[in-house]
């Protein structure tokens, strides 16, 4: 009797123990800005899938929402940068045996690249010689300095979108903006909402080529930048298209504009 309820009581336990752990995944959503013992949890998981989320210990910072999209672009899930109820049950789980990687190896790439941002930026600063500054960005602007931004960024048209990507093998949008100006010596932030950051705001009427334009896609605020080339268009790299031309007041990317940056 006695051994028959101790099976019995560790059997409602249990059940009770897997019904809390249902609730709990179903019911926790995380993401950017949000801090404790979760984001702590879900930091240390990531780190043991192979990934690198190296904000502070229990804030839901950059990094980890970069890392955080990695995962779920590795994953097949929505890629969003938030933890969901999906992407909490992928991620809780066992981690890999190896290290997860996205085709091509742009997981690896992504990852490495990313944790050498704020040391790029911090060197661009110091530059010498191109009179090129992060916060106030100034280079003289001539036709044949826009030119050869243009020329520059259509070299690329075609080349396919790979998330994470800055080089020519592949891009995404923010990657592919900053490889095409550093080509002309200009250095720009990696991510798109730090890219908006800079220059000098100008106005849908005053749109020169050469300019920068950001639109508001998967998240709020800027989450897309692409390079303005004239004549109401604009060319960045795309998840559906890569590198294309688009129309820069009609359609997906019209209700989505949300403004323009100067930094030449």
């Amino acid at each position: 009797m006695k051994s028959k309820y101790s099976k019995s009581k560790i059997a409602a336990l249990t059940l009770t123990f897997v019904c809390a752990t249902t609730a709990m995944a179903s019911a926790t959503t995380l993401q950017y800005g949000d801090k404790g013992k979760n984001v702590i949890a879900v930091q240390q998981q990531l780190i043991k899938h192979g990934y690198n989320a190296t904000d502070k210990n229990g804030v839901y910072g950059k990094e980890t929402k970069w890392a955080v999209r990695l995962f779920q672009q590795d994953r097949g899930l929505p890629v969003d940068g938030i933890i969901g109820p999906a992407t909490y049950n992928a991620l809780m789980g066992a981690p890999r045996t190896t290290k997860a990687v996205l085709s091509n190896n742009a997981a690896t790439k992504a990852v490495a690249t990313k944790s050498a941002f704020t040391n790029q930026n911090a060197q661009s600063k110091r530059l010498a010689g191109q009179n090129v500054k992060l916060n106030n960005l100034k280079k003289v602007q001539t036709p044949s300095n826009i030119h050869a931004i243009l020329a520059e960024a259509d070299k690329y048209r075609g080349v396919p979108y790979v998330f994470g990507g800055t080089t020519p093998s592949g891009f995404d949008c923010s990657g592919y903006v900053k490889y095409v100006f550093a080509k002309q010596g200009i250095a720009l932030p990696r991510l798109a909402d730090e890219q908006y950051n800079v220059g000098t705001s100008v106005s849908r009427a005053n749109l020169k080529a050469g300019d920068l334009v950001f639109f508001e896609t998967y998240e709020p605020g800027p989450s897309h930048s692409g390079i303005y080339i004239g004549n109401g268009q604009f060319i960045s790299a795309t998840s559906s298209r890569g590198v294309a031309v688009a129309d820069l007041d009609t359609g997906y990317w019209g209700e989505r504009y949300i403004g323009a940056k100067r930094v030449m």
